[in-house]
């Protein structure tokens, strides 16, 4: 199965940030499992980019608002703060609504991912435990 299979792609949403012009892309990984965070982080700063973490959705945006990312990896299912939530405030700041984010979950369903791209214009969903290391860099090089 390819990174086609299991990336859902919103055509209808933006992934230009024309904010963020810098030469090294910054991501923000919301994950709260310190493994999956610490792997993703590693992975992404031996791909050359800037990152940046943190381990729940309230977190994650006090980060977005004063790094401004140009990428976000969100977990849905969080402390404090679960990631739907964060995506659905960070929406609401004109600054952030096109800022692209890749929803990254295992409690995804269809109904689910395409509700959450819908209502929360997430820009691509994918399942933690179906993707591989080069499919998750190939979906962050897609937005950034």
């Amino acid at each position: 199965m390819g990174i086609i299979d299991k990336v859902i792609g919103n055509p209808n949403s933006s992934t230009e940030n024309p904010t963020n012009t810098s030469a090294k892309k910054k991501v923000l990984i919301v994950e709260d499992d310190q493994y999956l965070k610490d792997f993703y982080q590693e992975l992404l700063t031996s791909a050359g980019y800037d990152v940046l973490t943190a381990v729940n959705g309230q977190e994650g945006l006090e980060k977005v608002v004063a790094q401004k990312p140009s990428l976000i990896l969100l977990d849905i299912m969080m402390p404090v703060m679960d990631g739907k939530s964060m995506l659905h405030k960070m929406r609401e700041i004109e600054e952030f609504k096109y800022t692209p984010v890749i929803i990254l979950t295992n409690a995804g369903d269809a109904d689910n991912m395409k509700q959450t791209m819908r209502y929360d214009n997430a820009n691509a969903f994918l399942i933690k435990s179906n993707i591989t290391p080069d499919e998750l860099l190939s979906a962050v090089k897609n937005f950034v």
